[in-house]
């Protein structure tokens, strides 16, 4: 039975939110295409046309920010007097202790906003709440400007956040505040990028990242470039020998057309390859390390893979684990079990099973990629005057709900569980699960902070990581890295930390 899947609608890329585009038509701001702000000050249209064009999306929004401001104003003011900063230049002293003060004024927003509007925000208003530019120096934004000024009967000390000359991507209000911060944005290496690159230059990068979802994928942002080579290699190879250059010419015979835009481009394209790539190579190299390097598995009939925790990432990109057959020559099915909470909203309330599309190459070699979806209601709702049957919540209960008829996967894996943040009891469940049946595991993580944070969480339970596997930097996480929000300086890409793995 295939499964029906929801695609969630297009969200505006973050360099629209960052104001520096328009929300609507996307057209960047330039010296000869202003943007105009919109009254509730949080987002800017490159004209009425695109205003009045956004308006019927926008409006509940726009009165609910103005409301905010004024009935809130306090409670959102309240957390910057808990920072330490100059008394004189509101300079802040402690950069985590500031972003900490970000994160809980974001959260009391949403918050508020959703009270005010009296139902969730979507995802799109969630961004423009989350990306909501701060100066690096004192974190403070417009908004909070203004209610600086509004409570304390003044004019606001800074008459506007203005961008980096270079990025575009990060702010500063006041010249002393640019020129405190400005060595440790363009000079310095930043502490959670990549490759000894300054915050500007990952900035820069980020900001190509989003031009390029435009050519590409038009509307989408680049997360959903959804591409894999159309080839099946002759032999299983080692990928201890080749790295994410290896899709460069595949890539270029692809976008030919594209040519004459250059390497950059070609680079870009890359990029944009591994953020979902990043899933089946994650899957192949862990195999390949778990196993000691013995290929006996690549001679396989079957893989069984167990994806846990899996959402709208992993079902939304699901072609692209066919890269698995692509590289695994020998290997006739490919069957993976997604487990999680969240598949409801994506697959429908019940168990499904879909046999997908392939290749022409793997059609015509009858190779197969099975998908198994276990959405989270314990019941099957199409048929409400039916016994119940078990469906599963969370891994650790699949296990159990399978009973004598759980059959150990060849791998079982977590794309970025964020299993140190969230659910921690649940998710202590499910990694003991997979140790004491000795289910072959690995967990993601966003960057090297979560990845060491979740290992410290596996040892102390017991579970002996595998030595090659964890906390370290995963040779095939996405090239994607963007900034994270509500962070002054942080940076995070999908896979690109292995928190630890374990058989």
């Amino acid at each position: 039975m295939a499964a029906n899947i929801i695609v969630p609608k297009d969200i505006p890329p973050i360099f629209s939110v960052l104001g520096l585009a328009c929300y609507h038509c996307l057209k960047e701001r330039s010296a000869t295409s202003p943007l105009l702000q919109c009254g509730c000050r949080h987002v800017w249209y490159c004209g009425p046309e695109c205003q009045k064009a956004q308006w019927p999306q926008h409006k509940h929004l726009c009165y609910a920010f103005r409301a905010m401001e004024m009935k809130y104003a306090k409670e959102l003011l309240d957390h910057y007097k808990l920072v330490r900063e100059d008394p004189v230049t509101h300079i802040a002293e402690d950069e985590r202790e500031l972003e900490e003060c970000l994160d809980k004024v974001g959260c009391l927003a949403m918050d508020k906003l959703e009270e005010l509007l009296k139902r969730g925000l979507s995802s799109d208003e969630c961004n423009v709440v989350a990306w909501e530019p701060h100066c690096l120096a004192c974190g403070r934004s417009d908004a909070i400007f203004r209610i600086e000024a509004y409570l304390g009967n003044h004019e606001p000390r800074s008459p506007g956040l203005k961008p980096c000359p270079d990025c575009g991507f990060s702010f500063f209000c006041s010249d002393l505040h640019w020129h405190t911060v400005m060595s440790k944005h363009q000079v310095e290496p930043c502490r959670y990028g990549r490759e000894n690159l300054t915050q500007c230059e990952m900035n820069k990068i980020s900001l190509q990242d989003a031009r390029l979802s435009q050519v590409v994928t038009p509307g989408d942002n680049v997360g959903n470039f959804l591409w894999l080579p159309e080839r099946t290699v002759t032999s299983w190879t080692s990928l201890r020998s080749i790295n994410w250059i290896d899709y460069e010419s595949d890539l270029a015979k692809a976008y030919s057309s594209h040519s004459w835009r250059g390497l950059s481009f070609l680079k870009a394209l890359v990029r944009a390859a591994t953020e979902n790539l990043s899933m089946p190579m994650t899957i192949l190299w862990s195999l390949e390390v778990l196993n000691d390097y013995n290929d006996a598995w690549t001679r396989k009939d079957v893989l069984n893979i167990h994806v846990i925790g899996a959402s709208s990432v992993e079902i939304l990109g699901a072609r692209v684990f066919e890269e698995i057959l692509h590289r695994v020559p020998l290997l006739k099915t490919l069957k993976l079990t997604f487990i999680g909470p969240d598949l409801k909203f994506l697959t429908g309330p019940n168990p499904t099973v879909t046999e997908m599309k392939t290749c022409s190459q793997c059609s015509c070699f009858d190779r197969r990629m099975i998908h198994d979806h276990h959405p989270k209601y314990p019941f099957n709702l199409s048929f409400p005057s039916c016994p119940p049957i078990p469906s599963s919540r969370t891994y650790h209960e699949f296990i159990a709900e399978q009973g004598n008829r759980f059959i150990k996967p060849d791998l079982a894996i977590a794309f970025d569980s964020v299993c140190c943040k969230g659910h921690i009891a649940s998710w202590t469940h499910t990694y003991q699960a997979m140790f004491q049946r000795k289910i072959p595991s690995i967990f993601t993580a966003y960057n090297k902070e979560e990845a060491e944070t979740e290992a410290v969480l596996f040892s102390g339970v017991g579970i002996n990581l595998h030595p090659a596997l964890g906390p370290r930097a995963n040779p095939w996480g996405s090239w994607i890295w963007k900034p994270d929000a509500r962070k002054l300086t942080r940076f995070y890409a999908v896979n690109s930390w292995i928190s630890g793995g374990f058989r």
